[in-house]
């Protein structure tokens, strides 16, 4: 079977039919959104969900790296989170967490891929959707426990009522990442996740929640962007979704 990345089995309803491209300029809308939220206010809070080692496909990375942001990074699996440790040594105004983030709290099982520490999760179907890019993924697996929590109460415990910006990538758990906060209460000016591994009807529940708390989304076939209304001009928005929409089919 040919794999033609997980977007080509995606069932979000975020997921549209575009080419490839298109993912290199969600990126660069998503870079102008970070530093245009940096260039208002002066110094930024942030949490990041499933941050990896900080670097691989990572938004927040050079912007983490200037000092100007101040927050907290999690990450569940041992040795992602050993490199992250690793990556910002040298940064200032950053707490770490081994941890993954759950509605459910307590002891949960948690699985990774042997020799590719980007494959990690609460979901083993997530896992196993990958299944076409490896010979046998199934004996790559390792199952391992976790210690999760809700957001909310991590945050709170690290004295980040209200952070600005919000990013998730937690492999089919950006959505229960998700329930555990409370958008509407905190108002994050700028929540970054990963749609694709979800299913059309978990996606669409949570568009739903972030419409009404007064989000507009941008998103590629994998990603998406919520910009709280009343933080960046509408022109400025639109700009953004012009951009995007741009490289997509009319037809």
């Amino acid at each position: 079977m040919t794999w033609g990345g997980i977007a080509s089995i995606s069932e979000s309803v975020l997921c549209l039919k575009e080419p490839h491209e298109t993912k290199a300029i969600f990126a660069g809308v998503v870079r102008e959104a970070l530093e245009t939220l940096t260039a208002q206010l002066a110094r930024i809070s942030f949490v990041q969900v499933g941050a990896n080692d900080g670097i691989h496909a990572d938004h927040l990375h050079p912007l983490v790296m200037s000092g100007r942001w101040h927050g907290l990074l999690i990450e569940p699996a041992p040795r992602p989170y050993a490199r992250l440790l690793q990556t910002y040594r040298d940064v200032g105004g950053l707490a770490f967490e081994q941890l993954a983030v759950s509605e459910q709290e307590g002891c949960l099982p948690f699985f990774y891929v042997e020799g590719d520490d980007g494959l990690s999760s609460l979901s083993l179907d997530t896992i196993l959707s990958h299944a076409p890019k490896y010979e046998n993924l199934r004996n790559m697996i390792r199952p391992m426990t976790v210690t999760a929590r809700r957001l909310d109460d991590i945050c709170d415990d690290h004295g980040l009522r209200c952070p600005a910006v919000i990013a998730v990538d937690s492999e089919g758990m950006d959505d229960v990442v998700l329930k555990s906060f409370s958008i509407e209460a905190r108002r994050p000016a700028i929540i970054l996740f990963e749609h694709c591994h979800l299913s059309a009807e978990r996606s669409a529940a949570l568009r739903d929640r972030l419409i009404a708390a007064d989000y507009r989304i941008l998103h590629d076939r994998h990603d998406a962007l919520a910009l709280r209304r009343g933080v960046f001009e509408d022109k400025v928005v639109q700009s953004f979704s012009d951009r995007i929409s741009a490289t997509r089919p009319t037809a």
